[in-house]
């Protein structure tokens, strides 16, 4: 496959993967993007987060992460709290109102999941992860350089 397919086939999956987080976010009838989801996910896979974290984690400046998680707390989704292990930052807490969120998320998530990977065996998908992974390497190297 020429290289310019390779890069559409991707850009196609991820706007195909996007569309359809959009159109289920819009059924959950939430007023946040899946941009705050992410982060929201972040959060409570994290065991301490801070927004630090999330701004190195999704490579994003700090400003754009203060502006999410102003919105996540703005909705009660999460809540600031003293970081005991340094004074000068707050730990990242997702509340009941985010809780509730990501238990309708992963069932949406799941649904997903599932549609997406239909047909797909499992040595496909374990190459596919491989491929992926060495292509978002590549893209990291390239960043550093």
């Amino acid at each position: 496959m020429s290289e310019s397919k390779s890069l559409e086939s991707v850009f196609h999956l991820v706007h195909m993967l996007k569309r359809q987080m959009h159109e289920h976010i819009e059924q959950l009838d939430l007023s946040i993007t899946p941009m705050h989801l992410r982060v929201l996910k972040i959060i409570k896979r994290k065991q301490t987060c801070t927004a630090v974290d999330i701004a190195q984690f999704m490579n994003r400046d700090k400003a754009q992460v203060t502006r999410l998680l102003n919105e996540l707390i703005k909705q009660s989704m999460i809540e600031k709290v003293p970081n005991p292990e340094d004074k000068r930052s707050q730990r990242l807490l997702v509340t009941r109102e985010g809780e509730k969120i990501l238990a309708k998320l992963a069932i949406i998530d799941g649904k997903m999941n599932e549609k997406m990977m239909k047909g797909i065996s499992p040595e496909e998908l374990k190459e596919f992860k491989r491929i992926t992974g060495l292509m978002a390497a590549n893209l990291t190297d390239i960043a550093l350089k």
